[in-house]
């Protein structure tokens, strides 16, 4: 057999048997937490042997990280990345390239967050760890929920006149990305108030939208 071949398969195998399990992990821990899930249950939803996990991860903690590691990625990826290069140096910008990178920034971050199953799944997962934090919340924070919430201090300081680390300009900024974590975390509520049971792709741009728009209105609303 060729060896390069033999290899090349090997490798696609191990990265698909962690592929599943990280897909899992996502989907299990964010509807149990880390205490409420065995190992065994982790192999079973991911359809692969139990030993895996403490070969490629170490153990099931390993692999509540590993999760979390992977989530902050496909973030960046998805958006974070592009967003916080768009809006580098936005306080030398005037006013009207700041509100239209805030709309772009929320419309954007509320694509990512609603937008799917995989988004759902990150969400629910998120939820939980802003509830009840682990050690996965220093990665979430350092490398999600700072960096975006610090550009968008930023950008609302920039519309208010407002230092970026001003305690009223973290307020204000939590509010707006809360309006888009509402969409992701409490859906269950909007989707009864509109009698549906999903959102297709057209009815999470509407949302993603207005909730870009309603970032602006919501520094406007705010007087100093």
């Amino acid at each position: 057999m060729n060896t390069n071949l033999s290899s090349d398969m090997n490798k696609g195998n191990e990265d698909s048997t962690q592929t599943r399990l990280l897909e899992a992990g996502l989907r299990i821990f964010g509807l149990h937490g880390y205490e409420g899930v065995r190992t065994r249950t982790l192999a079973d939803e991911a359809g692969v042997n139990q030993s895996a996990i403490p070969y490629y991860f170490g153990g099931k903690k390993g692999l509540y990280l590993a999760v979390a590691r992977r989530l902050t990625a496909a973030v960046q990826d998805d958006f974070l990345k592009q967003a916080l290069i768009e809006t580098e140096e936005i306080e030398k910008r005037s006013k009207e390239e700041a509100a239209e990178a805030l709309k772009k920034v929320m419309t954007q971050f509320s694509k990512t967050m609603i937008g799917n199953h995989e988004a759902n799944a990150r969400s629910v997962f998120i939820a939980r760890e802003q509830l009840q934090p682990t050690e996965a919340y220093d990665i979430l924070y350092e490398q999600f929920f700072q960096p975006l919430h610090q550009m968008i201090a930023v950008l609302v300081g920039k519309l208010m006149d407002l230092d970026a680390k001003d305690p009223k300009t973290i307020l204000i900024a939590h509010a707006i990305v809360g309006q888009s974590v509402a969409f992701s975390v409490a859906k269950e509520t909007y989707f009864r108030r509109q009698g549906i049971q999903d959102l297709d792709e057209a009815h999470v741009a509407l949302i993603a939208k207005e909730l870009g728009e309603m970032s602006i209105r919501t520094c406007s609303g705010y007087s100093h």
